[in-house]
Parts: C-alpha cells; structure tokens; sequence
C-alpha cells in the first residue's frame, strides 16, 4: 500500500512494533484486554505511605461482545517486589462502590506478575472496573498505551480519580471463551482534511487496533455526511494481529462540487463481517470546506535554540538540509529556550509561553504555531504546539500544512536608505477564507539576518553559522491588532544597526491568531519573507528620485540601456538579466554616482 511521506512519520513506530515480535497469527482461544501495550516505561510516584491503586474501565457496550466469556487472569507490572499480600485485585460494577470479587496477592518477581483468578468471572456484558490496590511500594508501573479507555489512579486521600497522563497503567487482563469477538477494531487517530478541492482524492489516512481474536486483512470505510453516506473504499492487503495497530490511507475519496460539509469516517465492515463492537468505528466529525482552487500558503518555522545548547547544532544542520528542497517555508531561530545568548532579543523570550509551564528544552520548534496532537500524537508530548526540533517530524509537518490553505495574503514592500541605514516597510493584506475569530488577528513583522558567525557555540568543535536571528520585532510580542476582514495596510521605519549586514537580512511578516490564554489557537494563517539583498545592491536607492540622464553598463564595457529619469531607470533595469552591472546617473549639481549592482 503507498504511504505518502506525511504519513510516514506516524508510521515509524507501527511499523517496527511488528518487526519486534507482534507474530500474525489466526484464532486464539484467549484475549487480552486493557489499554496498555505491554509496556513499562515509566512510573507514578505513589506519595506518603498512603495505598495506591490503579484501575481500568470498560463500558458494557465493549464488554456485550465479551458476554459468556471468562476474564481469568489479571496481569501487573510493579517497581519492584512486593511485601506479603500486599496487593488487592478487585472487580467492581462502580469505581466507588463495593467489588463484587477480591483477591489477595503478592508480587514475586519485578514488573510483570500475572495472577490466575481463584474465581474466573463471567461476564455479563455490564460496566467493568479491573483494578488493583497495593501498599509498602513507591511507585506505580505505567507505560505506553495501545487505546484509550477511561482509567483511575488512587490518590493519598484514598479517593479514586481519573487519569489523565499520556501513559497507561501496566494492568491487563486475560479473557478466555470460544464465543471471543473475531473482529473488532477501533478507530485510531485519523486525519480528514479540513480543506479539499473538487474533484481531487482526499489525504485522508490513519491507524486502527485489532482487538479481536483474528487477524484483520481488509477494513471497509464509509465517509458520511450526517446519516448519508457520500463514498465507500475498501483497504486490502492487511496483515494485523490482534492486539496490536495497522494504518490505512484512502485514495479514491472525493467531493464533486464546492460545498462544506460536516463529515466523518466509519469502519463499515472488517474481514468482510460485521464489527462486534461499532461505538468505536466512527472519528469525530470534521467540517470540511470544498472549493475549486486555493491560494497557495506559506509555511512558518520557528526554531528555538542558544549557543549554550550542545544539541543545537546537529539539529540545526539537519533541517537547513530539508529545508532546502521547501521552497514555501519561512524561518525564525529564536534564540531561548534554553537560557540566552548574545543574539536574544526580548520578544524570543516572551514566545518561551509556548513552552509547557514545567519544562523547557532545545532545540524546539513551532511549525506554523499549529496544534497538531490530534493527528501526530506521538510527536506532540506536551499540552501545547511546541515539539523537539527534528528534521524527519519538520518534513511531515510542513507537507501536513500546506495542505491548509492561506486564509489571508501578506504583501511586503521595502525602501532602503543606505546613508542613514533607515529602512522603510509596508504590509498589508486581506482576508482570503473566513476564520474562526477575525477579532482575535494580530500582525508579527520581523527583521532577521543570516550567517552570524560564532565561534562559542557548544556542541560545535569549530565556528558555527546561525541564521534567521531576529535582530527586531517591529510589532509588540503579540502583534500589532489588524482588521483583517476590512483588510490592513501598516507602516513601520527602523533604523538598522551598524553592524549588522543589511545584505544578509529579511524582512518576516505574519499574520496569525492570538489567544492570551491558550498557546494552542495561535496559528498562523500567512505568512512572507522579503530579502533586503536587492535594496542594498544599489539600485534602489538609486533609482528613486533619479531627474538627470543616466546609463547602466554590464561587465564587459556595454551599454545595456540609457535614458533620463527615474521611471525609465526603472524599467530597462527590472528588465535585464540577472548579472552584475554598473549604473551611472549624473546628478543635478553635475556630480556623476556610479553604482555596482547585483541583480
């Protein structure tokens, strides 16, 4: 099956879960359950010598399918051993309430125990809780988890709370019977695209986990709008073995006529049969906007990074070597993140609120300040959009959003001043596609400058070349407030510093939402790059005001164009060939300026 590369990175790690042991296999007598994938990758830290606890819910829509069946054993992961009967495991219909089966056990061995039921419970298709209560340990196994179902943890005030951490509790159970649901998978995150053209397939894609007792071989998705169903696309050629995830990718769905509609995927059938459990065969619904054609988007990346970071330098090496074949990405190397160095200016270190509030890291980097956990959770490990600076995850990313298009333009034109080094910008723009909160828009204008050289960056054994460091914010940390719907025309001067390289700067502008209380609805919406390289190779600040006779003459002696005045200097200049040339205009004090330019 072809995977496009934006779909890869998600991929990774379904991919070597099988090759490291997950053996296809046909029809089993028993089956696990919980959500857990029999990992043990980190710990809860149980507080005081209070008991502790973790515990599993399953709704009786997912346990009908179990019905006849026995759940017989119960299997947990612990920090270490165990004293004498200092565990409780224990089946309940209610979280608070009275379990109708307890058993004492002990933990033998480190990590995984698996204790046989002195009496298998039948199931009767209700809500179940599976848990356990343990005393004498300081910590709780937890680990990766395969799906999500609702889970509790027992705090120090004895009380039962959900858990909300990305992890699992290392708790499952063994359910045995002859009647074990064959098929029966649940729909993992996917991706429907929020924006799509007529007539052209959807990137629609995603993962699934086969919690049934076979192999699932072929899935059958309907999208649907509502109760209708608009197509249907049948995915072959799976191999996946129960417990354990498989990934899918569309490639013939499609709207035929602008619209917008609220759409949503469903597993229709698995295996050709009916699923045992449907209630999970659905994603949420996602309203799509369906039109002819789009304005193209540009890409921002801001990269977080200090001289002080030794593991800056590889990554930065990484992604200016990706970032070369993405013609549509403009960046910014905010210099915090990881303490402050000589190229930090204030507004990098108010962006730090991107960072969650109980750690920060670098190298790091926001892709268009875009909340993409839904669709990359493996990649997004913290509540905000802020994710380590990766090459391979900043390739997927960038591919994911341009498929988003411009919701508004940014127009950026520059003047320069070379003798009092003033620079000149206007942005302005308009709103192209309706967003969520127009109020809410802010414009971010930038200057930044290339290859700094520095010879006291760690992690690099020679001198090392920062680029993209912004040296002004011409906005406030948060944007200048623009009305974007009525359109916006700004002005800003600022004078450039002495010794910075006015050849090796840029002018970044963006437009982007702003929410003071949540990092995770800023995104940008647009966003342009202007080079200062052709304002400063001469030209422009010839060309400007120019009355007397002038004539530009190439490198090898000839006279490429000639004439009088600024407007005609204009023209047969912007028509010539890329190349170096000499412009000479004779000024009205009978003072001639020549002038080498690169163009």
């Amino acid at each position: 099956m072809n995977i496009s590369s934006n779909k890869k990175l998600r991929m990774m790690c379904i991919v070597l879960m099988v090759l490291l042991g997950f053996n296809a296999y046909a029809g089993v007598k028993t089956l696990t359950i919980g959500n857990n994938k029999n990992s043990v990758t980190s710990y809860e830290p149980v507080k005081g010598d209070s008991k502790a606890g973790s515990a599993l819910f399953f709704d009786s829509d997912y346990m009908s399918a179990y019905k006849g069946c026995e759940l017989t054993e119960v299997t947990i992961a612990f920090a270490d051993k165990t004293e004498s009967d200092a565990i409780t495991i224990f089946l309940s219909h209610a979280i608070d309430g009275e379990p109708f089966y307890q058993q004492t056990v002990s933990a033998s061995k480190l990590k995984w125990n698996t204790f046989k039921l002195s009496t298998p419970y039948v199931i009767d298709g209700s809500n179940l809780y599976v848990g356990y209560t343990v005393s004498g340990v300081k910590y709780l196994g937890y680990g990766k988890a395969l799906v999500k179902n609702p889970e509790y943890i027992l705090g120090k005030d004895g009380v039962w709370k959900e858990y909300k951490g990305k992890n699992s509790a290392s708790l499952l159970a063994t359910i045995s019977g002859e009647n074990l649901p064959e098929n029966n998978v649940r729909l993992g995150t996917t991706n429907i695209p929020s924006y799509v053209k007529t007539d052209v397939p959807m990137d629609i894609f995603g993962d699934f986990q086969n919690l049934g007792a076979t192999n699932v071989t072929s899935l059958v998705f309907g999208l649907y709008d509502g109760d209708e169903e608009i197509c249907e696309e049948k995915v072959d050629g799976l191999d996946v073995a129960p417990r354990s995830e498989g990934s899918f990718s569309l490639s013939s769905m499609k709207l035929n006529a602008e619209c917008e509609k609220d759409l949503r995927l469903f597993v229709k059938s698995v295996n050709g049969g009916v699923d045992a459990v449907e209630g999970d065969n659905s994603t949420k619904t996602c309203h799509v906007m369906c039109r002819d054609s789009y304005v193209a988007r540009k890409v921002l990346l801001e990269t977080f990074s200090t001289e002080k970071c030794t593991a800056c330098p590889k990554a930065h090496k990484a992604i200016d070597k990706v970032t070369r074949d993405m013609e549509d990405i403009v960046e910014i190397d905010h210099h915090a993140g990881f303490y402050t160095d000589k190229y930090t200016i204030d507004e990098s270190v108010e962006y730090e609120w991107f960072y969650p509030s109980y750690y920060q890291f670098a190298p790091a980097m926001l892709v268009d300040r875009m909340d993409m956990r839904d669709v990359f959770p493996e990649v997004y490990n913290y509540e905000t959009p802020i994710l380590n600076a990766d090459a391979s995850t900043l390739k997927a990313l960038y591919e994911m959003e341009l498929q988003r298009p411009a919701f508004a333009t940014v127009n950026i034109t520059t003047d320069w001043s070379a003798e009092a080094r003033k620079l000149s910008i206007d942005v302005s723009g308009k709103q192209l596609l309706p967003v969520a909160t127009p109020d809410s828009v802010r414009l971010y204008v930038f200057v930044t400058e290339d290859s700094l050289y520095s010879t006291s960056q760690a992690g690099a054994s020679k001198g090392f070349y920062h680029s993209h460091v912004p040296r002004l914010s011409l906005t406030p940390t948060w944007g200048e407030k623009v009305d974007i719907a009525a359109g916006y025309d700004c002005h800003f001067d600022a004078v450039l510093n002495e010794e910075w390289n006015e050849k090796q700067m840029n002018v970044v502008a963006f437009v982007a939402n702003y929410n003071s209380t949540n990092p995770c609805d800023c995104a940008v919406l647009n966003v342009e790059q202007q080079s200062l390289k052709t304002l400063t190779s001469g030209i422009n600040n010839l060309r400007h005001g120019v009355t007397g006779a002038w004539q530009i003459i190439d490198m090898s002696g000839n006279v490429v164009g000639k004439g009088i005045g600024s407007e005609t200097l204009t023209k047969v200049y912007d028509a010539l060939k890329h190349g170096v040339y000499v412009v000479s205009i004779n000024g009205e004090n009978g003072m001639k300026t020549n002038r080498k330019v690169c163009k």
